[in-house]
């Protein structure tokens, strides 16, 4: 169904969620995920509190929707038949073309990591969100690669995997001086020796 204007009925909505996340996203960035108030969010946005209570449960929810739009997980283009050198090579592409925006968004990831510990609620809801982020990244690799060939079962490996980009990416923003490209693909063709320096 469609509003008097021609937009479908759930496009407000849509749009005003998308707002405030923005403005969560910029609260963050600024203060932090403890010192960040709905108030804070509320005027970023020009709405009120109200209007994120009609669009999150919870702080928390929207909290969980910056995370969700700023730390998306990183999504590489495995190749089919690619051996799994290959696919780690294509990894390592994946991250350090990441990492601009994940620069941009290291103070607030930072600081909803330290948020997540001392909140419990949060840590149980962060582990549901990765434990379903594992099962689905598995599946990928296990689309593209035999099992057979993986130095570590497929779910073993992929939060091994996330725990490398996430490291060095809050290494390279942190120190990009020290931590560079290079680095990035060193430390993924060491997961597969067999990888050349490059992509075939």
């Amino acid at each position: 169904m469609a509003s008097r204007l021609g937009h479908p009925k759930g496009d407000k909505r849509a749009r005003t969620r998308a707002t405030l996340v923005q403005a969560a996203a910029e609260a963050v960035g600024d203060k932090g995920f403890e010192r960040t108030t709905l108030e804070d969010v509320a005027r970023r946005a020009g709405m009120t509190r109200g209007a994120i209570y009609g669009n999150f449960a919870s702080r928390d929810e929207l909290y969980i929707a910056v995370l969700e739009a700023r730390w998306a997980p990183i999504v590489p283009a495995f190749r089919p038949g690619a051996s799994f050198a290959e696919q780690m090579a294509i990894l390592a592409e994946a991250v350090i073309a990441a990492l601009p925006a994940r620069r941009a968004a290291a103070v607030g990831a930072a600081s909803f990591q330290l948020y997540a510990l001392t909140h419990e609620p949060m840590r149980r809801r962060i582990v549901e969100l990765n434990a379903e982020a594992y099962r689905r990244a598995a599946e990928a690799l296990l689309a593209v690669v035999p099992e057979a060939d993986l130095p570590a079962p497929a779910e073993a490996l992929v939060k091994a995997m996330h725990g490398l980009i996430d490291g060095l990416v809050l290494l390279a923003s942190l120190t990009p001086e020290l931590v560079g490209d290079e680095v990035i693909r060193a430390a993924f063709k060491a997961l597969a020796p067999e990888a050349g320096d490059g992509l075939s």
